[in-house]
């Protein structure tokens, strides 16, 4: 039978599953593999959180359909969490759960706009953004992220014959790939283009809280709620990239048509695992302190080995990933084998994060220090 599907001709397997597949036939084959490219910690879910979603298994209800819109109490906490770090006050139709952030950043597309519209992405960036829009017929205008720029989206960059078609824009700040970090002038600016332009404005803040520990929290939520909605995930702060829990905030206007799509597609997070979610929200600022300090170090480790290396890498404070320049006379796709290959090390090639990414490769600062050291120091000196 044939299956045509002009949609998906335009996007490949998703790269870290790729990646997956050949770290296991690596393995299996008996190589001793050090994996730096996922973002999935090393870090151990607390116990806390781990005995909170098995006492949610014993109530008598969990077995039921959750809310689509997620619990009550959950909400309550992460209305807390954004006042409290934030300054920003949410009502609970400005808080949407979702099953990790992830479904909700494919979501929202639909959600904000037509088929053939435009939504603008960043390049490098994560791939959902690009190659969901694809899947919902809708066109991506991948903007280029520059060093110079010091990687934050440049409006200067959409021609406006784009910017009229487009009904959203989606930025990722800290940043994935890069690791850069956007500052309260920059969404100033962004949310005064969008405004003008009727462009939703969507931040992946995933790693909002995965900075150095004397850096400052930002939110674009600080700056505005008409237009813009910002996703978050538990994921990452709180080691808990298998839960598959995240939630939306803002325009409750649009987090309704989120909601629309969602319960057309899922029926909502199951509940032990917003309990757990709960408390791990329940924790004291200490705990994320102490998040950043493991990452502040590996971080640190990371950039004092690359530098006797003679690699080039973006020197940044944001995620724990380090970008990374592809050394000179390689390719990035045979860099990345030959590291691969030769020393058993796992790297993200940059344009598994799209066209601009081509030239660079990603490191992610998700083994221990030991590990580290070790992947690090087996790379040879590059010219």
């Amino acid at each position: 039978m044939q299956i045509n599907n002009d949609r998906l001709t335009k996007i490949n397997e998703y790269h870290f599953k790729q990646i997956d597949d050949i770290k296991v036939k690596l393995i299996s084959e008996g190589k001793n593999i050090i994996d730096l490219g996922i973002g999935d910690p090393d870090i151990k879910t607390n116990l806390k959180i781990v005995n909170a979603l098995i006492e949610g298994l014993e109530g008598t209800d969990f077995n039921k359909y959750p809310p689509y819109e997620g619990i009550k109490e959950l909400k309550l906490k992460i209305a807390k969490y954004y006042y409290e770090v934030y300054s920003v006050s949410l009502d609970l139709d400005e808080i949407l759960i979702l099953i990790g952030s992830k479904e909700g950043l494919s979501n929202i597309i639909p959600a904000t706009c037509n088929f053939g519209d435009y939504v603008i992405v960043p390049n490098p960036a994560y791939p959902v953004y690009e190659k969901c829009s694809y899947l919902w017929g809708v066109k991506p205008y991948n903007v280029s992220l520059k060093e110079e720029n010091r990687y934050l989206l440049d409006i200067k960059d959409i021609p406006n014959d784009i910017s009229e078609k487009s009904k959203l824009m989606i930025i990722n700040y800290p940043n994935n790939p890069t690791g850069a970090v956007a500052n309260e002038k920059f969404y100033l600016e962004l949310i005064q283009y969008c405004k003008g332009k009727n462009i939703v404005l969507c931040n992946d803040g995933a790693y909002n809280e995965i900075i150095g520990v004397d850096e400052k929290n930002i939110s674009v939520l600080q700056y505005d709620k008409n237009i813009c909605v910002e996703f978050g995930t538990l994921s990452k702060t709180y080691n808990m990239t298998g839960f598959r829990i995240g939630y939306a905030v803002g325009n409750k206007k649009i987090l309704n048509n989120l909601l629309k799509v969602k319960s057309n597609i899922d029926s909502g997070q199951f509940k032990p695992i917003q309990y757990a979610a709960m408390e791990a929200l329940s924790f004291p600022r200490e705990y994320i302190i102490n998040i950043r300090k493991i990452y502040d170090e590996r971080r640190n480790l990371a950039k004092e080995i690359l530098k006797k290396k003679n690699i080039q890498f973006y020197d940044s404070m944001g995620t724990f990933y380090v970008w990374c320049k592809v050394p000179n006379n390689y390719t990035t796709e045979g860099f990345c084998k030959e590291i691969l290959f030769k020393y058993g090390i796992i790297v993200t090639p940059g344009n598994a994060f799209g066209i601009y990414g081509e030239g660079y490769f990603r490191i992610a600062l998700t083994v221990n220090k030991n590990n580290l050291m070790r992947a690090l120091n087996s790379f040879k000196v590059y010219n």
